[in-house]
């Protein structure tokens, strides 16, 4: 039954000041691998490692063991064509290898050792089988990129392509772990050797002939290297205290040009960011522009909107209004989308054709980029961080604009839940081609659909009469669905553990405020829902995280709202993060959908008997629990980085 107020309910902070980024996060836990239990068999070995064999006690080994164990050990041997065939799947967001090249220098031996365990760290997730020595893909993966941080801080001081590829590689794989800070740090390490390197700028070229191949490839590469620090800090950046540090005026370089020009060595000349032009002394043909290229323009977009979301701008500007930011943003989303050539354009058509040219991750990565920027631009407009959610010298404007800001919500409401229908739509098609596309997903896709699972799980909670009714019948399933692809995807990147962690808890507290005012929530629809949430994991902490007795910070209050004192429900901020209860997960049956390890996926509502969900909504450590992931949920950002303030 709809509650007309309980959207209306939940009182939150301004976005970037909830407790959540006023606390510090709780570490992670140390790479390498974990010591077993007593009953643990030797794994299973996948391949063998020249002058290594099994033993029962190796993947009991401490950090510094391991190390010990890995500087004695060649890394390309470790380097299967299925190690290698799985890194290529994934190398659309690390674009600077020339493929050839790299195949080669494998081949030969002759890459760099630390690109070598970087490129082991980022791959061996997806194999069928843990390495020798390691009980699962990530404890490897783990120890792996523990390696390649080592041999690279033995001696960066040295600048090389090769290093900051290195560190870019790092960051993905830490951010992917849940190592929100560490990844941040090192993809500042590597912003600072591109700038003392001098490679955000056009090189020199002959003023009498065309560059060769191989000049052309080199120079390749350095831009590509370039363009991944600018995309990585452009998707990474947002909440308080992580800025950007290379802005569009700074990358005076041409686009990545298209792939197969970059594959046969073709010298061209691309545009630029800005779209403009500069050739060289001696002209070269104009190249097209690839799925790279406007990626980066849609990630420079995403920077602005990160930047925008967390800003006075957002709770002082009228959206509707033309010189507004929120209007400023819109239009360059709109451009963005009307410049790609119509192969670019989203729609699922496309999605199969670019997937059976091998493009298809890329492509999907392209459109995620511009379904967060969207997102994130109108979520600001739900009822939970909407304008009477605004600081009092704003709170005039509301007043004054009520019925417009009412209409407003309204359609921001709708234009949100379309986007979010989108990208659930476009996971089933991913779902559908089965387990090898799914390994080559990226983190930034899987957040992509986290934010999608979000805002679908709001609008199945606090439906509208005003709600296009093809999503309100299919907001129930694709929840489902998201959080199924949310659990599998732990498997190969652990801060997917978190996001679905953080879903399981809205769910709980969304049931908890719609029973909290006596409305109606039948028994068989909180059962299903709750399952929903639970039958793919257990309420235990994130396994990239252990919890920590955390101070509460200062009590800065919460945002005060036009909300009746009488009808609120007041999110504190300074509760510390509860103890975890544990709920043990059980065994299901096929569905038909491909999981991420090559298996059948459990079905998400089926055979309510074998699930005991006696799940408390009304214990006080688990209320706070459920309040802080919800708060969480609507005020995060990629790549959250734990800064506390002291």
């Amino acid at each position: 039954m709809r509650n007309p107020v309980a959207a209306d309910l939940c009182e939150f902070p301004p976005p970037g000041t909830s407790a959540i980024h006023r606390r510090p996060k709780r570490p992670r836990q140390d790479d390498g691998p974990t010591p077993p239990a007593a009953s643990s068999a030797a794994p299973q070995a996948s391949y063998r490692v020249a002058g290594s064999e099994p033993t029962a006690a190796a993947s009991a080994l401490s950090p510094a063991a391991t190390a010990s164990l890995l500087d004695s050990l060649d890394p390309f041997d470790l380097l299967t064509d299925e190690v290698v065939n799985s890194y290529l799947r994934c190398s659309y967001k690390w674009s600077f290898h020339h493929t050839p090249t790299l195949l080669l220098r494998i081949r030969d031996r002759s890459l760099e050792p630390w690109m070598v365990w970087a490129i082991l760290a980022l791959a061996v997730r997806f194999v069928r089988e843990p390495p020798v020595s390691f009980r699962t893909q990530i404890e490897a993966s783990n120890a792996f990129a523990a390696h390649a941080r080592q041999i690279l801080q033995s001696d960066l001081e040295t600048p090389s392509i090769s290093r900051v590829q290195a560190l870019l590689m790092l960051t993905g794989h830490d951010w992917g772990a849940g190592n929100g800070r560490r990844a941040w740090i090192y993809l500042g390490m590597a912003i600072r050797l591109i700038e003392v390197m001098d490679i955000t700028q056009e090189p020199k070229t002959p003023r009498n002939r065309k560059p060769t191949r191989e000049e052309f490839i080199e120079t390749e590469v350095r831009r590509r290297t370039a363009w991944t620090c600018f995309l990585m800090d452009s998707l990474l950046s947002g909440g308080r205290g992580r800025k950007r540090s290379l802005a569009a005026i700074d990358m005076e370089i041409q686009l990545p040009c298209e792939r197969e020009d970059f594959v046969f060595g073709e010298p061209v000349c691309t545009q630029r960011l800005d779209g403009s032009i500069h050739m060289p002394p001696l002209s070269l043909a104009v190249g097209e522009l690839g799925i790279i290229a406007y990626s980066l323009r849609a990630a420079n977009i995403w920077g602005k909107v990160a930047r925008w979301a967390c800003s006075e701008e957002l709770k002082t500007q009228l959206p509707w209004a033309d010189f507004s930011q929120f209007q400023q943003l819109t239009y360059e989303l709109g451009n963005w989308k009307s410049s790609l050539p119509p192969r670019l354009q989203y729609e699922l058509f496309s999605l199969h054709s670019h997937n059976a040219v091998d493009q298809g991750q890329a492509y999907c990565y392209m459109h995620c980029i511009y379904f967060m920027s969207t997102m994130f631009l109108h979520r600001a407009y739900l009822p939970v961080l909407g304008p009477q959610n605004a600081p009092e010298e704003a709170l005039h404007q509301f007043n004054e604009h009520r019925d417009r800001w009412l209409s407003w919500q309204k359609s921001s409401r709708r234009d949100l839940f379309n986007e979010a229908s989108m990208v659930l739509d476009m996971l089933e098609e991913m779902r559908n081609f089965g387990v090898f596309f799914l390994r080559g997903l990226v983190p930034w896709i899987g957040f992509t659909i986290y934010t999608a699972v979000g805002v679908m799980l709001y609008s199945y909670n606090f439906p509208s009469g005003e709600d296009d009714i093809r999503v309100t019948e299919k907001a129930r399933d694709r929840v489902i669905r998201g959080c199924t692809f949310l659990k599998e995807m732990k498997n190969q990147w652990p801060m997917s553990q978190t996001w679905f962690e953080t879903i399981k808890r809205m769910q709980a507290y969304y049931r908890s405020v719609l029973g909290q005012d006596g409305s109606a929530v039948s028994p068989d629809e909180r059962r299903a829902l709750s399952r929903a949430m639970i039958d793919y994991g257990a309420l235990q902490p994130s396994p990239v995280q252990r919890p920590l007795d955390v101070k509460p910070p200062v009590d800065l209050g919460v945002v005060r709202t036009t909300i009746p004192q009488e009808q609120r429900i007041t999110v504190p901020t300074t509760a510390p993060a509860p103890q975890q209860t544990m709920i043990s997960p059980q065994e299901s049956t096929p569905n038909g959908y491909m999981s991420w390890d090559g298996q059948h996926a459990a079905p998400p509502l089926e055979d309510d008997d074998a699930f005991n969900l006696n799940f408390d909504f009304t214990g006080a450590d688990m209320e706070e629990m459920m309040r802080d992931a919800t708060q969480e949920f609507w005020a995060s950002f990629p790549g959250e980085v734990g800064v506390g303030y002291t």
